[in-house]
């Protein structure tokens, strides 16, 4: 029988993590008494709160905690590092707490991952609940994303696979900037087609700037790439202001130039390398008994 492990960073949406938790177990069923629990607490203000009664669904449950806010990317990255130097055997599932990935799916993912164990599972989104502006944004990023990469990533966290690609999910480290994108540049990858759900409590805290960001991380992930095609778009742009001296074509030489000082600038802040020293942001350990 194998085990399966659950990766889930939190950061004090604990009501929302309790929901979740009822629905993998109530989803997986006899596959709970060989499945782990990893939560990641992006040091969280509110105290860890989980209820008795779930922690004896599961055959163990850890806690992570950060010394600091690192935001989801880093936290998940953090969860690989440590998964990777306990070098067990898993089928690793990486979710969100807050009630958008679809647990639903969990028992299909798993099984795909069991039996192509050398891909990842990845859950791309066929909907989303955020507003027509947010939709359209999300859109944008996905097509700049591929003209800029030809790589089409239109998937997030959620996804399973076999702890043996952890090697080339680190690989690189780029997974501290973004996981999509490093699972999207380092590994093969099967997809399977999910609504993204409605958040369980509250409301998404995302906004214009932090997606921006986002993108910028996900993008910089693949900057080599961007690189190259940035430097064909730019050729053909200056030959055609040579042939026509348009401004929209002026502006889209300067939009590429300042994209790409972007996408350096990002590379240069999110030192890449501090994953290796990952066990520094780490507070504490904790085996939570569940019993």
């Amino acid at each position: 029988m194998k085990n399966y492990l659950f990766l889930i960073p939190v950061f004090n949406d604990w009501k929302s993590l309790n929901l979740l938790l009822k629905k993998i177990n109530e989803e997986i069923r006899e596959k709970s008494s060989y499945s782990h629990i990893l939560i990641i607490d992006d040091n969280s203000t509110e105290k860890i709160s989980v209820e008795k009664n779930l922690l004896k669904k599961f055959k163990s449950f850890k806690v992570i905690s950060l010394k600091k806010n690192l935001g989801s990317q880093k936290c998940i990255a953090i969860g690989l590092k440590y998964l990777q130097k306990e070098n067990k055997y898993y089928i690793i599932t990486i979710l969100d707490s807050d009630g958008e990935d679809d647990p639903s799916k969990i028992n299909e993912m798993i099984d795909m991952a069991s039996n192509a164990s050398n891909f990842v599972i990845t859950s791309n989104r066929t909907n989303r609940k955020e507003n027509l502006f947010f939709k359209l944004l999300y859109s944008l990023h996905k097509i700049f994303t591929f003209l800029v990469s030809l790589n089409w990533i239109s998937f997030g966290n959620f996804s399973s696979f076999h702890s043996r690609n952890l090697n080339m999910i680190l690989k690189n480290n780029n997974v501290w900037l973004a996981y999509s994108s490093a699972v999207a540049l380092n590994c093969k990858i099967k997809r399977l087609y999910a609504k993204r759900k409605q958040r369980y409590f509250g409301k998404s805290k995302v906004n214009f700037p932090s997606l921006a960001l986002h993108s910028l991380r996900v993008i910089s992930v693949l900057y080599k790439r961007v690189l190259l095609f940035s430097f064909i778009y730019i050729t053909a742009l200056f030959f055609l202001y040579y042939l026509n001296k348009s401004i929209l074509i002026f502006f889209l030489i300067f939009f590429f130039i300042i994209f790409n000082i972007l996408i350096l600038i990002v590379k240069f802040f999110i030192n890449i390398e501090n994953l290796n020293s990952w066990d520094e942001y780490v507070k504490e350990i904790k085996k939570i008994n569940n019993y």
